[in-house]
C-alpha cells in the first residue's frame, strides 16, 4: 500500500450494494497488473479532437479494467467553459492531481461550468462530491439523481433529448438506460463527425454488465440501437481506448448480446428444470469461473427479459425452464 492509499475497507464505504460487493470480489478473485508502482505525479491527459479530452483515472472498476476516462469537453486553446464528465476516483492521490490540473486550466481561463454524469456507480462518480464542493454543480439524469443523493447533491437534471451550449461546442444529452436506468451519453458534434461519450454503453476493455437490479436487458438492446441511430463515427467508452466506427461496435454489442441470449435458451433446453448455477456454467462456460458471480446477474438478465418474451418460466425461486 502506499502512502497516499486509502484504506482497506475505504470502497465498501463508497457504495455498500450487493452489486458493489461483487464487483469487489472479482477485483480479488481476477489477477490484473498492478495499477501503478511508484506515487503518480502526473495525469494523462489525452487529446481526442480540438473540443474533446480524456483523463485517465485509477478508480475501483472492474477487471480488466483499473482507470475509468473522464472526459473533458470544451475548449482546449484560448478561454472558454468546461464540462467534465464522470470524474470517477475516489482516491485521494488522484483527486490531488486533477485540482493541480484543474488550477492550470483556470489560469488559462477555462473554468468547469459542471460536471456531467453518465450514471451513478462508484467509478464514474467517485470524485463527483469533491468537486461539488468546490463549488461546481453537478448534473445528471433524474434517475441517478435518486441513486447518488447520499453522496452527491445533483444540481440540474437532464432529460433525454436536451441540449448544452458550451462556447463552439454543442452537446446533446442521450438517454440509454440498460446498464444503468439513468444512464446517459453526451453526444458532441465536431467537423468530422459526431463523437458520442459513451460511458458504460460499451468498452475499449472488458465487458459490460448488466445486472437487474440496476438494468434491464430489453432496455439495454434498445439503448444500442438507438445511439447506431444517431450515426456516431466514434465512441468514447469510460474503460479502454477510443473506438471508431461506432456504428459498428454498437452493432456488433447487439449481436452479442443476442447470441448470449440464445446460449441460455440452450441452456435452458439441457434439462427440465436448472438452477441459476447450473445454467452460468453451461451458458457462461467460456468465462473465468471467478467471474461467474458476475454472469450469474446478467444471465438473471437474460432470463428476466426471457420470461416477459414468455420464452422462460422461473418454476420455484432461483429454478427455471424454458418458456412454452
Amino acid at each position: 500500500m502506499h502512502s497516499d492509499d486509502p484504506p482497506a475497507d475505504f470502497e465498501a464505504n463508497l457504495d455498500d450494494s450487493p452489486l458493489a460487493r461483487i464487483y469487489a470480489a472479482a477485483r480479488l478473485g481476477v489477477a490484473t497488473p498492478a495499477t501503478r508502482t511508484s506515487v503518480q505525479q502526473h495525469l494523462e491527459i489525452i487529446q481526442l479532437t480540438p473540443t474533446l479530452r480524456r483523463i485517465e483515472l485509477r478508480t475501483p472498476t472492474l477487471p480488466p479494467a483499473t482507470h475509468t476516462g473522464c472526459y473533458v469537453i470544451g475548449p482546449t486553446d484560448g478561454p472558454g467553459e468546461l464540462c467534465l464528465v464522470d470524474p470517477g476516483s475516489p482516491y485521494p492521490d488522484q483527486q490531488t492531481l486533477l485540482d493541480a490540473w484543474l488550477a492550470d486550466e483556470r489560469r488559462a481561463a477555462r473554468n468547469v461550468r459542471c460536471v456531467l454524469l453518465t450514471h451513478h456507480h462508484g467509478d464514474h462518480m467517485g470524485g463527483a462530491a469533491h468537486l461539488a464542493a468546490q463549488g461546481i454543480p453537478v448534473w445528471a439524469h433524474a434517475l441517478t439523481q435518486q441513486r447518488v443523493a447520499a453522496r452527491v447533491d445533483v444540481a440540474r437534471l437532464l432529460d433525454d433529448g436536451a441540449f448544452i451550449e458550451l462556447g463552439d461546442a454543442t452537446i446533446k444529452v442521450i438517454w440509454t438506460p440498460g446498464h444503468a436506468a439513468g444512464h446517459l451519453c453526451f453526444a458532441v458534434s465536431t467537423a468530422v463527425g459526431l463523437d458520442i461519450i459513451a460511458g458504460d454503453m460499451v468498452a475499449g476493455v472488458g465487458t459490460i454488465l448488466i445486472d437487474p437490479d440496476e438494468g434491464e436487458m430489453a432496455d439495454y438492446l434498445a439503448s444500442l440501437r438507438k445511439l447506431a441511430a444517431h450515426g456516431p463515427c466514434r465512441l468514447h467508452p469510460a474503460h479502454g481506448p477510443v473506438i471508431v466506427d461506432g456504428v459498428a461496435k454498437l452493432q456488433q454489442y447487439e449481436a452479442h448480446r443476442l447470441r448470449r441470449e440464445q446460449q441460455v435458451c440452450d441452456a435452458l433446453a439441457a434439462a427440465t428444470t436448472s438452477s441459476l448455477h447450473e445454467l452460468v456454467q453451461r451458458a457462461y462456460a467460456d468465462t473465468p469461473p471467478a467471474l461467474w458471480p458476475l454472469a450469474a446477474r446478467s444471465l438473471l438478465a437474460h432470463l428476466l427479459k426471457l420470461q416477459r418474451d414468455q420464452r422462460a418460466a422461473e418454476v420455484r425461486p432461483g429454478v427455471w425452464r424454458a418458456g412454452t
